[in-house]
């Protein structure tokens, strides 16, 4: 590490370079937990968000500080990350990978922001990513990840809805409207397919959307 770092410091190695360190230090902190997920379930769950975490943090600095991909690829290699981590989540059966995934999904578009607004672009991005959820819900009864997933989306429409630009609220309010089926047949998906009986969270979920 402390080699590393004065090779660092000392521009032995470039920006490519330091990427690609953050890129395989990642994938070692995969790999490892992938070996130890069988005898340390919490534990490799632990070093999984880990080496997601780095994967994230690593092409946010290589678009913002070391400028090596343009926004639209930074942007969608951050997507495939957050696939990588949903795909992941559904092989372990381990629903705090797929929180992890959510959340390094609903951060994407804001890691590769340059200060431009592009609403069509996030609602659409939004629409897409609780799409994708409404997927894992059906297959998983993961209560939590659906609960935060309506919590990110709506602290983010909070935080745009009063920016947005003068004649965009029509189009604005059919975004929202499919927002809010979307997390109705979240909320309602698992429950369905399996019969199981509503609880208070569903219900309270389904009256504040």
């Amino acid at each position: 590490g402390f080699f590393v770092k004065y090779a660092i410091d000392n521009n032995w190695v470039g920006p490519a370079g330091r990427v690609a360190i953050g890129i395989v230090c990642g994938g070692i902190l995969i790999g490892i937990a992938h070996r130890l997920r069988k005898s340390y379930k919490a534990f490799s769950s632990v070093l999984v968000g880990g080496g997601l975490a780095v994967f994230y943090f690593t092409i946010t600095l290589a678009f913002h500080q070391f400028h090596l991909f343009s926004q639209t690829v930074s942007f969608i290699i951050l997507i495939v990350i957050t696939c990588f981590a949903v795909v992941l989540s559904l092989l372990y059966d381990r629903q705090e990978l797929a929180v992890i995934a959510l959340i390094g999904g609903f951060s994407s578009p804001f890691m590769v922001s340059t200060g431009t607004a592009n609403y069509n672009a996030l609602f659409i991005y939004l629409i897409v990513l609780n799409a994708g959820l409404l997927i894992i819900a059906y297959n998983r009864s993961w209560r939590i990840l659906n609960i935060s997933s309506f919590v990110l989306t709506v602290l983010v429409l909070a935080g745009i809805i009063y920016t947005l630009p003068v004649g965009s609220h029509f189009i604005s309010f059919i975004y929202i409207t499919v927002l809010y089926l979307l997390f109705f047949f979240i909320t309602i998906a698992n429950n369905i397919k399996e019969n199981k009986k509503f609880i208070t969270s569903d219900f309270t979920v389904l009256l504040v959307n």
